[in-house]
């Protein structure tokens, strides 16, 4: 069965209805640019081109006629990359934007900004390298942050460390983060983040969702990060429990921050033991 998307505007009329046939077609349009009819390991090229983008093209350079290779990897505005941006396009509505009717709003209000087509140039040209682990939190981060272009994913690194801040800390580590609007576009994209990580975690500790903890949680683990948002829910989980849900905190695989997590849970254990000490 066709996936279908029903997009509202905010005045709740319907705008439009998306299946995956559109992915078909936009797929079809690269194929076509890039002549692979009836090339013999077109579905290879293509799967690669999906997933890494129009860099991976380099792999088959010998499987194009030097004409067709040299405009698909050279022409920024060409019909390859027109084809691959209008494919990412429909994939984040259709993908992404199924049970998140608000990114599929957010996708359309940001369409006309001018760092929407830098995005898509982006996915088109790398795939999903820079979606990390959850592709609506990473979009919707590129989309807000309009100062950062490809070199602060490619050189400074400043994406990562902003993934890393905002996945570990919460919304509250965006400190200069004053509009309303955008804040609460983050922080919905932060909750689609947190969510499987956090109840799957919370699972895990044998803690039972009771009195809607689980949502109570997410609320706050979201707003604070792990550290804080946990922390607020303390006297409301059984404290072995509790200890081994810090245990278990997922972080980023950096070396730095792993050893944060271990400082982290020893200060709470002594912080928490003197806090204890001093009310006796």
């Amino acid at each position: 069965n066709a996936i279908a998307i029903i997009e509202f505007s905010s005045t709740g009329k319907l705008d439009s209805v998306v299946d995956d046939e559109v992915l078909k077609l936009a797929k079809n349009e690269i194929i076509r640019a890039l002549d692979l009819d009836e090339h013999e390991i077109k579905d290879t090229i293509i799967n690669d081109l999906l997933e890494n983008g129009r860099q991976s093209l380099s792999k088959y350079e010998e499987e194009f006629a030097p004409d067709v290779y040299t405009a698909a990897i050279n022409e920024n505005d060409g019909k390859l990359m027109k084809a691959l941006k209008k494919y990412f396009e429909q994939e984040w509505k259709i993908k992404y934007g199924s049970s998140n009717q608000w990114f599929v709003l957010f996708l359309k209000e940001y369409k006309d900004a001018v760092n929407y087509d830098f995005v898509l140039k982006r996915a088109a040209e790398y795939g999903n390298k820079y979606l990390k682990d959850c592709p609506i939190l990473s979009i919707v981060l590129q989309l807000l942050f309009e100062g950062i272009d490809d070199k602060f994913f490619n050189e400074a690194n400043v994406f990562n460390d902003l993934w890393c801040a905002i996945t570990n800390n919460g919304l509250k580590s965006i400190t200069n983060f004053s509009d309303n609007k955008k804040r609460l576009v983050l922080l919905q994209a932060l909750r689609e983040y947190y969510r499987p990580k956090l109840f799957e975690l919370l699972d895990k500790s044998k803690i039972i969702d009771r009195d809607n903890l689980y949502e109570l949680t997410l609320d706050n683990v979201t707003e604070y990060g792990w550290f804080h948002g946990l922390q607020a829910v303390e006297k409301k989980i059984i404290k072995k429990y509790f200890k081994i849900l810090l245990e278990n905190i997922p972080v980023s695989n950096d070396t730095s921050i792993k050893q944060g997590k271990v400082d982290l849970i020893e200060y709470w254990v002594v912080y928490s033991f003197k806090t204890q000490i001093s009310l006796l």
